[in-house]
């Protein structure tokens, strides 16, 4: 006698069997028992999550002698003949070897005669998806009014291929990945059906590979089965080859967090083959690490307890850094099918990629630093200290003048020198223009005060001329009639910035806010130019994006 593989031997037979679908199965079930049983069906998920397996099971629960019902007996002959594929009245067909429109109008030429022996005729289309273009408009008709006795049963892996036109004269239902939960429930099982004895650990990792999909799970047993016998251990499951198992793929990636490349490579040196689906078991894992980071580890979103290693991961690395490698993971994904026979190279560049130090820094953090650059060179205001008030965008002139615009980058700021041509008061406390009680305007009583009034004036709208006059000027004297302003500039673009017609006219009408009365500005600068002063964060990030640091002429 030939062997049955347990896939097959012990494939569902009642709604109850199928295992993770409970809400497919709850509106089948429903629609039976309310009378509520539509025409056509499609069903939609990944492979091996029993698409098919339902789509018979509610094929035999409506012909049932004793139905339809929700429960079939499993003793009738339309029930018998149902499970043992020999019902002339339930027709399956595999759309990717009958794909053509002369088969769909074969179909639809019979669908117009009754049932030969059973309540329904049954039409189950495989891989729906397959079906040419012309091939779905002649089923069109047909499926939307077709009659009473017959009905249509769609399955399918890729939904999206399904034109809208044929989803909208289905119901479609969703059937998602089978959890670790429910998979190792069923080889438990299995187990004890077959008198196996599986080691500790053995249907855990058996579940893990299969990905959500109960009949990968179950041809992974059979070829276990086939390499040890009836009591496989857990070193067993890791002979199977392709992506390695749980405890390689942790090794693998303590390598990546500590940036080990020479031990990353020699990690995946056994790996034939196996590219894809160490990918795949990759982003399982650092998918699963984010959901405990963010969740916690006793969320009920993760289907089944988390290993201590990934709640150890969860806590040391950031958000951020794991999000960046799920999204190198999924590029290298999508490289990997577009780069066939280079496999091993495209995961060898992404592991690598990930071993950088710099995937570790957030991108609030680089975006962060780049405008705190921006700002040293004098074209935008500094950031702020908190990551979410940064703002990148150039303060705005009044209606009446237009942007003030540095034509050349400043140096970095320097300490503002000590005066020498005038002394200014002694420190006192900042001081505001006051409105005395008989309402005529109080001027700032010294030179240090007016200044602090001017520069917090032009801070409003002209932001970068007044951090430069901030580091790079003060006040030496004011009289009735001038404002005398003392500069130390480090370049003519500096000394073209503030003797700019425009700029004066803000500076002009500052002072004369802040004094209370006209006043001319006169300057006593002169341009020093020395040598540029090295920035180490703009070392670092010339550095970072492989350039050079050049001074503008």
């Amino acid at each position: 006698m030939s062997y049955l593989v347990l896939a097959r031997k012990y494939r569902p037979t009642l709604f109850g069997d199928v295992a993770g679908q409970d809400v497919t199965t709850g509106i089948l079930r429903g629609a039976i028992q309310e009378e509520r049983v539509g025409h056509a069906y499609l069903f939609s998920g990944p492979r091996g999550t029993g698409k098919t397996t339902t789509a018979r099971i509610f094929a035999k629960a409506l012909n049932c002698e004793k139905g339809p019902t929700a429960d079939p007996c499993g003793e009738c002959e339309r029930c018998l003949s149902t499970d043992a594929g020999s019902e002339m009245d339930i027709v399956e067909i595999d759309a990717a070897s009958n794909r053509g429109i002369d088969s769909i109008k074969d179909l639809r030429d019979q669908v117009a005669y009754v049932p030969m022996r059973a309540r329904f005729k049954v039409y189950i289309i495989d891989e729906v998806h397959m079906l040419t273009k012309e091939a779905f408009n002649a089923l069109l008709k047909t499926l939307e009014e077709p009659p009473a006795h017959a009905k249509f049963l769609f399955a399918t892996t890729e939904k999206h291929k399904v034109p809208d036109t044929i989803l909208s004269r289905c119901q479609v239902l969703l059937l998602d990945p089978i959890s670790e939960v429910d998979i190792v429930g069923r080889l438990t099982k299995v187990s004890e059906l077959e008198k196996l004895t599986p080691g500790p650990g053995v249907l855990e990792e058996l579940a893990r590979r299969a990905r959500g999909g109960m009949r990968d799970a179950l041809s992974l047993f059979d070829q276990l089965l086939a390499l040890v016998g009836d009591e496989p251990a857990l070193e067993d499951v890791e002979r199977l080859g392709g992506e390695g198992g749980a405890r390689e793929i942790e090794e693998l990636l303590a390598l990546v967090e500590k940036g080990d490349r020479a031990g990353v490579m020699t990690a995946i040196r056994s790996v034939g083959g196996g590219e894809s689906e160490l990918l795949e078991s990759l982003l399982d894992q650092i998918r699963l690490t984010l959901f405990v980071s963010l969740c916690g580890a006793d969320h009920p979103i993760l289907g089944s307890t988390p290993s201590e290693e990934i709640v150890a991961r969860s806590s040391r690395l950031s958000h951020d850094r794991l999000e960046l490698w799920l999204e190198e993971l999924l590029h290298a994904r999508g490289r990997l099918r577009q780069s066939q026979g280079h496999e091993r190279l495209v995961l060898e560049l992404a592991l690598l990629e990930l071993c950088r130090a710099e995937n570790s820094i957030p991108l609030v953090e680089l975006e962060r630093r780049l405008l705190a650059l921006e700002a040293r060179l004098g074209e935008a205001p500094p950031p702020t200290s908190g990551p979410s008030e940064v703002r990148a965008t150039a303060p705005k002139a009044p209606a009446s003048a237009e942007p003030v615009r540095a034509s050349a980058p400043a140096p970095a700021p320097r300490p503002t020198p000590t005066p020498t041509s005038a002394p200014t008061s002694a420190p006192a406390p900042q001081a505001q223009p006051t409105e005395s009680k008989s309402g005529v305007y109080t001027p700032p009583v010294t030179n240090r005060d007016t200044w602090e009034l001017v520069l917090k004036t032009l801070k409003e709208k002209h932001g970068a001329l007044a951090e430069l006059l901030e580091t790079r000027g003060r006040l030496d004297e004011v009289t009735e009639t001038q404002a005398l302003l003392h500069l130390e500039l480090g370049s003519d673009a500096d000394r073209r910035m503030v003797e700019g017609k425009r700029n004066k006219s803000a500076l002009t009408r500052a002072f004369s806010q802040a004094l209370g009365r006209e006043v001319a500005i006169e300057f006593g600068s002169r341009v020093a130019v020395k040598a540029p002063e090295k920035d180490p964060f703009t070392e670092d990030v010339a550095s970072l994006f492989g350039g050079k640091v050049e001074e503008s002429q």
